[in-house]
């Protein structure tokens, strides 16, 4: 398939590598940064450009891949480029597909559920690709298409791939998030973080293997207050740590009973 893609930060710098990878054509790549889409463009064969419109209208399919708030306005410039039956897919996990409805008559989701970054390899094989479109004819199309990337691929509805999205913000973001919290106390206690590396991947594998509440472990699942309570005195000098240590607290005692 020729593909164009818009957008060269993590998502469409990974995929579109994967797609070139398994054997398609990336036409054209589009970037802001001229100096970056060139770099990119040349890995990938493909022509850089700096500006929508230079988009051709000879791909089969059009990846939007850039900022949530970017697509509608990036989706009516294209369409000042190419026909209104041009088949547009965006990478959003949150963005309802219907945000290109006004644009383009045949649209959809292409999404791949994982966090990027773009000095880290993405291994593709363990990705899942989400897809969805407004017509049967493109979506078994996408599902092709996103089988050649991965062996999961999963048709999802906006409302579906909403619900996924709030989740995935929840084990992703929000665990990293702790992560950096754990991170700074180390970090100003002048102790290793690498002592808890063991930890954090027990964890994930863990919830690979079993449902995340039966494995769930603790001081809140124990009902160890005097534990808790000696917790909370140590993070007074990281209040907002502190707010975050009690909500989560609160919020496993309750799931727990406790």
């Amino acid at each position: 398939m020729k593909i164009t893609i818009i957008g060269a930060g993590n998502v469409g710098y990974h995929l579109s590598q994967r797609l070139k990878e398994v054997g398609h054509t990336i036409s054209q790549i589009f970037s802001r940064q001229t100096n970056k889409a060139v770099r990119i463009a040349r890995i990938l064969e493909a022509s850089p450009i700096d500006n929508i419109s230079s988009l051709t209208p000879d791909a089969n399919l059009y990846i939007i891949a850039v900022k949530d708030d970017a697509i509608g306005l990036v989706a009516e410039k294209m369409r000042k480029r190419l026909p209104g039956n041009t088949w547009v897919v965006h990478t959003s996990g949150s963005t309802p597909s219907t945000v290109l409805a006004p644009h383009f008559n045949n649209y959809g989701i292409f999404y791949p559920l994982q966090t990027f970054s773009i000095n880290r390899l993405a291994d593709f094989l363990n990705i899942p690709i989400l897809i969805d479109s407004n017509k049967e004819l493109m979506k078994n199309r996408l599902h092709q298409l996103a089988e050649t990337v991965s062996p999961k691929v999963y048709s999802i509805n906006d409302a579906q791939r909403a619900v996924l999205h709030v989740t995935a913000v929840m084990v992703n973001n929000f665990t990293n998030h702790l992560y950096s919290m754990a991170e700074d106390i180390l970090r100003q206690e002048e102790l290793p973080m690498e002592t808890l590396i063991p930890l954090i991947q027990e964890t994930s594998k863990k919830v690979s293997l079993f449902p995340a509440k039966e494995m769930q472990t603790g001081p809140a699942v124990r009902g160890d207050v005097d534990t808790i309570n000696r917790h909370l005195e140590y993070l007074e000098k990281f209040e907002d740590y502190k707010k975050v240590y009690e909500v989560m607290t609160a919020s496993l005692k309750e799931m727990h009973g406790k």
